[in-house]
């Protein structure tokens, strides 16, 4: 279906449209201009690549039958057409590409075989005179290409197919599409297409000519330009920039996940290397508070050709003490491939005494890592217009340095106050536990000799009564202490009797005495009484 353009003025409020609710959505989060440098045009990477530089294939295939005798809107016949326009076309190619020119209607003829493109720019006077060929084999064309091609070593090849009608070859071998002549040639085109970019350009003289079929059957993704003689000259400078685009983005192929380098070496000794997860060691010694260091950082390009913008950052390597970093650039820089930048850094840190319940020495260990984020300014072309949008640079960049000596250990100001509480917590702690546990004392405790009636009288006082007692015949060590719920006091009582007669065992008991009332343990008989 054709459209007309849009008028300048729906362009210019399309325009404003996208500005405004690209603001909207930026806002004052917008990033800075010196982030977004201009994307070149995919004209500026193919020189800034040397293009030219970089060799392809061109086969141009040439229907010579007679349908090609017929006249255009300008009265030329498209024969004449053809062979202006490739002389043109011809002359317009690097140096650095091959060409070769083959024609076809009901037998082929290789007018030129493939060879440097200067070589070929008078070819075109080698094609017939007239196109009077009564039948069109495109099939045995594209086999000749694929001979043409068998030796070449060019990473980019192009073979275009300038045809107004069908196949039209009864007698060939390729007379129908999907014959095994047909799929055996694709074989032949995707082994080609193994270790190089083979591209396929349909360039229609006329309606149904089925170019596209005809294509697509020995090439993945058939190039299909516009019908029509009248345009053909813009048809073959399309194809042709089509083929830089293709040498660009195998160029380019060198470059995917490129990125940068970072190294870090003693900024002293120029010794010592810290790379990746290789850490550069510097010891630091055991000298107590602010402290600096030099270091030198190295970034180098690994890309091949895309200039590459990096920002570096700097961060705490790990959970010790905080480090910074002087000497870092606040903004990006812009390497071009395979250059390098140097930086020195000043590192600062603090090193002072760790915690300890007791003087001793503790081992000090802290980091830096450096980053490196890596973009670059082609990449938004080399995803949209040269259409490779699997183009991926490197992964952040990280390089580290250790930082590792000794500090004392020391016990901190407010250790010992605080463990002297604690101490005098625990005995004030114990102790009311103490008093709670054990009730106060009164009264008196008789202690009595129930064989002979003899008793002794001791007075109780205090928390603990422990005494060695003698009442006529009897010895025993005696322990009182004042027990029971609060409000109700009673005596706890525990005896160790000597035994009277020797090699006897000695008798323990212990038990409950009321206040007030008596009991007997051992033997002996115990009682209270108060002093009122």
């Amino acid at each position: 279906m054709i459209t007309s353009a849009p008028s300048a003025l729906r362009v210019r409020a399309s325009a404003t449209a996208l500005l405004l609710t690209a603001a909207m959505f930026l806002g004052a989060s917008a990033p800075r201009a010196d982030d977004l440098p201009a994307a070149p045009s995919p004209a500026d990477i193919c020189r800034s690549l040397h293009i030219d530089d970089v060799p392809a294939s061109y086969v141009v295939l040439v229907d010579t039958s007679s349908s090609m005798e017929d006249r255009g809107p300008d009265g030329a016949t498209q024969y004449d057409t053809v062979r202006k326009r490739l002389r043109t076309f011809l002359a317009g190619l690097a140096p650095s590409d091959q060409v070769a020119l083959v024609s076809f209607g009901r037998s082929v003829g290789v007018v030129h075989p493939l060879g440097p493109a200067a070589g070929a720019r008078d070819a075109v006077d080698d094609l017939p005179a007239r196109a009077t060929e009564t039948a069109s084999d495109p099939g045995s064309a594209l086999e000749t290409a694929a001979d043409q091609l068998r030796d070449s070593r060019t990473p980019v090849a192009a073979v275009l197919l300038l045809t107004d009608g069908a196949i039209n070859a009864p007698d060939s071998a390729y007379a129908k599409l999907g014959s095994p002549s047909w799929r055996k040639l694709g074989e032949r085109y995707r082994a080609l297409g193994e270790d190089r970019t083979v591209v396929g350009y349909g360039l229609p003289l006329a309606d149904d000519t089925h170019v596209s079929d005809i294509l697509g059957a020995v090439v993945a993704t058939p190039r299909i330009l516009p019908v029509g003689a009248t345009a053909l000259g813009t048809q073959l400078n399309s194809a042709k920039d089509r083929v830089r685009t293709d040498k660009a983005v195998r160029t380019l192929r060198d470059d995917a996940g490129a990125g940068v380098r970072l190294s870090l070496t003693d900024g002293a000794s120029g010794t010592g290397t810290g790379t990746g997860s290789d850490a550069l060691d510097l010891g630091t010694g055991d000298r107590e508070g602010a402290r600096r260091q030099t270091v030198r950082l190295t970034v180098t390009s690994t890309a091949h050709h895309v200039p590459l913008r990096v920002r570096l950052h700097a961060r705490t390597d790990g959970d010790g003490p905080s480090v910074t970093s002087v000497g870092l650039p606040e903004e990006a820089v812009t390497l071009e491939p395979g250059a390098r930048r140097t930086y020195h850094l000043t590192l600062l840190w603090r090193q002072d005494p760790r915690p300890a319940l007791a003087p001793s020495t503790k081992p000090f260990e802290t980091g830096l890592a450096v980053s490196a984020e890596v973009t670059s300014s082609w990449t938004p072309t080399v995803h949209g217009a040269l259409g490779y949008p699997g183009f991926r640079l490197a992964a952040p960049a990280t390089a580290r340095v250790r930082l590792h000596g000794e500090v004392p250990g020391e016990p901190p100001v407010w250790l010992y106050p605080v463990l002297l509480v604690l101490v005098l917590g625990g005995v004030l702690a114990g102790w009311t536990a103490y008093r709670r546990r054990n009730h106060p004392l009164s009264g008196t405790l008789v202690i009595t000799d129930l064989r002979s009636g003899d008793r002794v009288h001791h007075p109780l006082d205090g928390r603990l009564f422990a005494k060695d007692v003698e009442v006529a015949q009897v010895r025993a060590r005696v322990r009182v202490r004042g027990r029971g719920p609060a409000g109700r006091t009673v005596l706890a009582v525990e005896c160790v009797r000597e035994p009277v007669r020797a090699n006897a065992p000695r008798l323990v008991d212990s038990g409950e005495c009321e206040l007030g009332k008596s009991t007997v343990l051992c033997g002996i008989g115990f009682s209270h009484t108060s002093d009122r």
